[in-house]
């Protein structure tokens, strides 16, 4: 039995962390690889991971004064830096692989000291451009490409990124896409909410019942996800769609908060705040997703999104931007659809279009739900991450 250690930048419910979550409890129900995981921030997932495997948990807490006082006092041996943090646990563990879960993780690879003929390092990335310079430096990133012997792709966007941005030989790099956790179209259909979060399905529901042409996002209400760009969506599609009935949703953007202030704000500004739900996070994101009759992905460079492939799943394509990353390679096999780079007017009309055209849109639909699991679930791609941890390890 092989021992990995998976590091992870973040317990929270986004798509990296998940992805690696769904991994691992298949490594653990397929295979022989024993998994330990390092979190080097907490969140809602620790619990998950624990209940499957060993997991370690690094957390820069809020009231660091007071915690370095009472770490002085009572916990002499504990590490406070990320680099000591982590090389401890893996020397504790002493791996046959080091899974690098994103490459934003050099910042803390400092101090590990790795004995290369016994083990290697794989680096999952999922990052393009923007993205790694948002969450890591060029150096950092750098020094996590040097010492990893494989680097795994979630798409070929990200693939020329690398080769591109960063030197990296084309030979280190293996392309695997994003994946769901389930094997049949009907698993996801099943999943719901809980009774806290059932009101804003609810909600989404009536909406589907009234005959009201839905499409939307549901994810963190950030500009990286295109959110700064959703109101001049709506405005847009407010002129395209003239009588027409439609409501543009966000799930995930909570009344009060930030976003949400300035979105509805600009969308009163527009004149176009009776076409959007601003709605908040659900327990279940496929619940949501499933109301929905087309995923508008207004990112302006994502890998996956993984919650395309979960709405693909279900059957539900995706307007995206060309140069977007995953989605638009998707759409550009014939699965979805890919409008000219912040082409708002653009994208307007492709999501009116769907809407008048029924037949075109279920057929787009079921190509997107044959290729996710075909190609992009985990009983397809757990395999083949296995066979490369496997082949890097020990044995």
């Amino acid at each position: 039995m092989s021992t990995t250690l998976f590091v992870c930048h973040e317990g929270q419910r986004t798509g990296a962390p998940l992805l690696l979550l769904w991994l691992i409890r298949w490594l653990v129900a397929h295979t022989s690889i024993r998994p330990v995981v390092a979190l080097m921030r907490d969140g809602p997932l620790r619990e998950e991971f624990a209940a499957i495997c060993p997991t370690h948990t690094f957390t820069r807490p809020i009231a660091e004064r007071w915690t370095r006082r009472l770490k002085r006092r009572f916990l002499h041996n504990q590490s406070c830096d990320p680099d000591s943090w982590l090389a401890e646990v893996f020397a504790k563990v002493n791996p046959d692989c080091l899974y690098l879960n994103t490459l934003v993780l050099g910042y803390c690879l400092g101090k590990i000291s790795i004995d290369t003929e016994k083990t290697k390092v794989i680096s999952s990335v999922h990052e393009m451009e923007i993205g790694l310079l948002l969450s890591s430096t060029k150096s950092d990133i750098h020094k996590q490409i040097s010492r990893s012997n494989l680097l795994i792709c979630e798409g070929n966007s990200v693939r020329e990124n690398l080769v591109d941005n960063y030197r990296v030989d084309p030979n280190q790099c293996v392309v695997l896409p994003a994946y769901v956790p389930f094997d049949r179209p009907e698993q996801m259909m099943q999943l719901s909410c809980d009774e806290a979060t059932q009101p804003t399905i609810d909600q989404l529901i009536q909406l589907k019942k009234q005959g009201i042409f839905l499409f939307g996002f549901a994810g963190s209400a950030i500009d990286r996800k295109g959110f700064d760009i959703f109101p001049i969506l709506v405005e847009a599609c407010a002129r395209r769609f003239a009588n027409t009935p439609f409501s543009a949703v966000w799930v995930g953007c909570s009344p009060g908060s930030l976003a949400y202030v300035k979105a509805d704000r600009d969308l009163r500004l527009l004149g176009a705040r009776e076409h959007a739900l601003l709605l908040p996070g659900v327990s279940c994101g496929a619940a949501a997703l499933r109301q929905l009759d087309v995923m508008s992905c207004l990112s302006r460079e994502d890998p996956g999104p993984v919650v395309t492939l979960e709405a693909g799943a279900m059957g539900i394509p995706s307007v995206c931007f060309q140069h977007c990353g995953g989605i638009a390679e998707i759409a550009s096999m014939g699965m979805s659809i890919a409008v000219k780079y912040l082409d708002i007017e653009a994208f307007a009309d492709a999501l009116f279009a769907l809407s008048q055209d029924r037949e075109r849109l279920s057929m787009l639909g079921k190509r997107f739900q044959d290729h996710v699991f075909s190609t992009s679930c985990i009983a397809v791609q757990g395999p083949k991450i296995a066979s490369l941890i496997t082949g890097f390890s020990g044995a």
